[in-house]
């Protein structure tokens, strides 16, 4: 069990490419996540089955310290893929549910996969910059099957 966990943080890792894309990651990040009031984070829950996020859509206000709770509780592997979003935000860590869990801490990551029949993934960041992202799986064809949704950040 430990390791499948761990195994499932660092796919997220690999996930993130080394070279920037179209948007770059969060310059002063550090300095933000530091100053962030953590004691008023706000968790949210995205559940992931075949083949839907609930919520769908999120919306977020920027400057708030979030947890991000990636729950797959599904029959099959599934990605919450939201790269341009995930680069948008101030990083604290990532990590996987405790006692096996572990955490990493990186610049940004592209993607996290939850693994079927209960596998979740916990994001703790800072949203930064407002806009609105898309957010999907990609896994085969689940994103045409209604795997797709909005990040909104006001």
């Amino acid at each position: 069990m430990r390791m499948s966990l761990l195994s499932l943080v660092a796919a997220a890792v690999l996930s993130a490419p080394l070279a920037a894309g179209a948007a770059d990651p969060v310059a002063d990040a550090a300095a933000i996540v530091k100053a962030a009031n953590w004691d008023a984070m706000e968790t949210i829950t995205v559940e992931l089955t075949e083949h839907s996020f609930t919520p769908q859509d999120l919306k977020l206000k920027a400057g708030q310290p979030y947890r991000l709770v990636i729950k797959n509780v599904g029959q099959k592997d599934h990605y919450y893929t939201a790269t341009e979003f995930f680069k948008s935000v101030a990083w604290r860590k990532v990590q996987t549910p405790k006692p096996n869990g572990g955490e990493i801490k990186a610049p940004y990551f592209t993607a996290v996969e939850a693994y079927k029949n209960g596998g979740s993934v916990e994001l703790f960041f800072v949203t930064v910059n407002k806009g609105e992202f898309d957010v999907i799986c990609t896994i085969e064809d689940h994103k045409d099957q209604g795997m797709y949704g909005k990040i909104v950040v006001e």
